[in-house]
């Protein structure tokens, strides 16, 4: 007996019936895994284990962006991050915070309260460390300045009234100039340091470090600039008429002793203002009154620094 092709209709139907029950299991497995994927978050959530549930309810969310419950999860999501942000910087784990941190930021990139604890974090653990860690210095540049960049545009801590923007911008700038003088004392670091002083000039712990850094660097200077000038022949230097080399090395040393002057007198000031340890005061004190006694040779007793110094307060 011979065997008849079956009809072309019920071949299609078979065809059909066969694609509708590979989708059907299809979606029944999504469903299934959407389902396992919410219940690992749900069961570290009824455990109160905040770290797994954010993991748990970022994976879901990863896989299932519309799913039954990605609504849900992404309300539930931002402060359970900002706890676990929290929870790592109460551990004092960087390298946790900035996990957690960036993960927010993803998503809000402008989220100005999570820039300013990640960079501050930084700056405390790192930054303002003795010895001072550059482990994330990176790190604290790209969000330092991120930072700089919303709070000079206007933007305040959220939840926060009395929110400080000088005082603020004045961490920020030094966390800068911290990091742009690890290798030297650059032109940059220079000025990232004074512009930081100048948002805060009256706060030892960011005018206070500010200016001894910038002492250091004019001391330096200074000294350098006194022994090229020294080191030309006396002759020259004691000339009627000196010499283009002479008048030019003359120039630079006055202009270096002008700068240590300026930045010491600042400091003492500060001192005497806020009434900074005397030892302290009386070590830049000694600086400055070499420095304006080597400036000023007719002032032997330096009868006029203390009007200078009055002048910076």
């Amino acid at each position: 007996m011979s065997l008849r092709k079956p009809p072309a209709m019920l071949v299609g139907l078979v065809v059909v019936v066969g694609l509708v029950a590979l989708s059907a299991g299809s979606v029944l497995a999504q469903e299934q895994d959407e389902a396992l994927a919410y219940h690992a978050w749900f069961a570290a959530n009824q455990a109160q284990d905040n770290a797994k549930a954010v993991e748990a309810a970022e994976a879901y969310l990863a896989q299932f962006p519309n799913g039954e419950y990605a609504e849900f999860l992404t309300k539930w999501l931002a402060p359970a991050q900002l706890s676990k942000l929290n929870d790592a910087i109460g551990a004092g784990d960087v390298d946790q915070m900035l996990a957690v941190g960036n993960t927010i930021l993803a998503n809000d990139p402008e989220n100005l309260n999570v820039l300013y604890a990640l960079a501050f974090q930084i700056r405390l653990k790192e930054l303002l460390a003795s010895p001072r860690s550059y482990a994330h210095a990176t790190e604290a540049v790209d969000l330092s300045t991120k930072t700089i960049g919303l709070v000079e545009s206007g933007k305040t801590l959220a939840g926060v009234d009395n929110f400080d923007k000088d005082a603020t911008l004045a961490w920020l700038y030094q966390n800068l100039a911290f990091v742009e003088s690890q290798d030297g004392m650059s032109d940059k670091a220079v000025e990232l340091y004074e512009k930081s002083t100048s948002f805060a000039p009256q706060d030892p712990q960011i005018a206070g470090r500010n200016l001894g850094a910038l002492i250091a660097v004019r001391q330096k200077a200074f000294a350098e600039s006194a022994n090229a000038y020294n080191a030309l022949p006396a002759e020259a230097r004691s000339a009627a008429e000196p010499s283009a080399e002479v008048a030019a090395a003359l120039d630079r040393l006055n202009a270096d002793a002008d700068a240590l002057i300026d930045v010491s007198a600042r400091f003492v000031a500060l001192a005497e203002v806020k009434n900074l340890p005397a030892a302290t005061r009386d070590r830049v004190y000694a600086v400055l009154e070499s420095a304006y006694k080597a400036r000023h040779p007719d002032d032997a007793e330096a009868a006029g620094l203390q009007a200078v110094i009055d002048s910076k307060k």
